[in-house]
């Protein structure tokens, strides 16, 4: 695939410029592919935004118990909540690495010590689960950290060229993974269906290429670029490891932000960071709404901000669950019970709260708003418009009340 490299404009009154956080957070530009937009992602926020900057704290509703000792139901003092990062370095096995690439992103790294935990932070949600699939798969478990490089653990982020998700899958790569992508739903996006799709593929190049850092490699840069640097170092009697491979700026050091991290992972006092504490537990729940529900209904009856709620379940690109599809959500463990209690309670005429609206001719939004009373603001940001242009024929969601 080729790269595309993006410059961002510096935005006023953050803290720290592109080029001093070089290999923190990236802009996918491709299947994989990081430019040099470090520390920058795109998210339902306005314009580019370093992780954690934008509005509210991005955590809000994520914060999980500290791991201190926890009590059971008659009150009797249970053992510490094990951290997840425990677990995930036992199954640690990519190669370690001395070169000078890798320095250099553990000297960035090491720079921004806040930056990084904020990033691990905003992982939480979505930590667990990925870490259980990749040890059920028997894979190395710094897959688990890719979405650090790649999306900066949010699965909002967008890139320039149209990568999305946490693994930042390009639309023609999400088609071949058999992910769905339509009005309604973004299998790029949704936690469960791309960290599939991720696994598999990563499985797929780890196959080809017979090593984990070729495979990372071509999750980067593409199959067909790799190959012909492997091609080209055989013509020449060069070696064809990662590190002495012909391959783009992007990709040479893609694998080195990742061997990097893994070495904060694994002894962060020797680089002088604080992992956030993050239970080795499940975030959310998995469950079946048994039919169509708003997403603003089921956020009230979980006990949740709608906010919270799309977090885990950022392929639902309206306000409702689609329709030709399970109506499953992901609901913080949390709140499983309540839910189910309160859904059972819930009359069927008051699951949908919107309404699918088909522009006529001569439609204008503002009118739309009107009639249905609400505002031109929330028909923007409910159907995720850039300007107030409508085409007739086309379906916009109007919200309830």
């Amino acid at each position: 695939m080729n790269t595309t490299t993006t410059k961002l404009l510096w935005l006023p009154g953050l803290a720290m410029a592109v080029s001093a956080i070089s290999g923190i957070a990236t802009l996918s530009t491709g299947q994989g592919m990081t430019g040099d937009t470090a520390g920058w992602i795109q998210s339902p926020c306005t314009g580019y935004h370093m992780p954690g900057s934008c509005g509210t704290n991005l955590f809000t509703g994520f914060a999980s118990p500290a791991p201190d000792a926890q009590t059971n139901d008659t009150g009797a003092e249970m053992s510490p909540v094990a951290e997840i990062w425990e677990r995930m370095r036992g199954g640690f096995t990519l190669p370690a690495s001395n070169d000078q690439a890798v320095r250099h992103y553990l000297a960035s790294y090491r720079k921004h010590p806040g930056a990084i935990a904020r990033v691990l932070q905003r992982g939480e949600p979505y930590l667990f689960h990925i870490l259980n699939r990749v040890e059920e798969r028997g894979l190395p478990a710094e897959l688990a950290l890719l979405p650090f490089v790649e999306s900066a653990y949010d699965p909002h982020a967008t890139s320039p060229v149209g990568a999305a998700g946490l693994w930042q899958f390009m639309p023609e790569t999400a088609e071949y993974l058999g992910l769905s992508q339509d009005w309604w739903y973004d299998g790029r996006r949704d936690v469960i269906d791309a960290t599939e799709a991720a696994l598999d593929y990563l499985t797929q190049l780890h196959r080809n290429f017979g090593d984990w850092l070729l495979a990372l490699a071509a999750y980067n840069a593409g199959s067909a670029r790799v190959q012909r640097a492997i091609n080209q170092n055989r013509r020449e009697g060069k070696p064809v490891d990662f590190w002495h491979l012909p391959l783009p700026a992007e990709t040479r050091g893609y694998v080195p932000r990742l061997i990097a991290l893994r070495a904060i992972i694994n002894h962060p006092a020797n680089h002088h960071i604080t992992l956030p504490s993050l239970p080795d537990r499940r975030y959310f729940s998995r469950v079946d709404t048994q039919g169509r529900i708003d997403l603003q209904v089921a956020a009230r009856l979980a006990g949740i901000t709608e906010e919270e709620l799309k977090r885990l379940n950022p392929g639902i690109l309206r306000l409702t669950t689609p329709p030709d599809r399970p109506s499953i959500l992901l609901i913080p463990k949390t709140s499983e019970t309540l839910f189910g209690e309160r859904l059972a309670r819930l009359p069927d005429e008051e699951r949908i709260r919107s309404i699918r609206h088909r522009i006529l001719r001569g439609d204008t939004l503002s009118m739309i708003a009107q009639n249905y009373r609400t505002t031109v603001d929330r028909l923007l940001k409910v159907n995720n418009l850039k300007s107030t242009g409508i085409i007739a024929g086309d379906f916009i969601v109007v919200p309830g009340s």
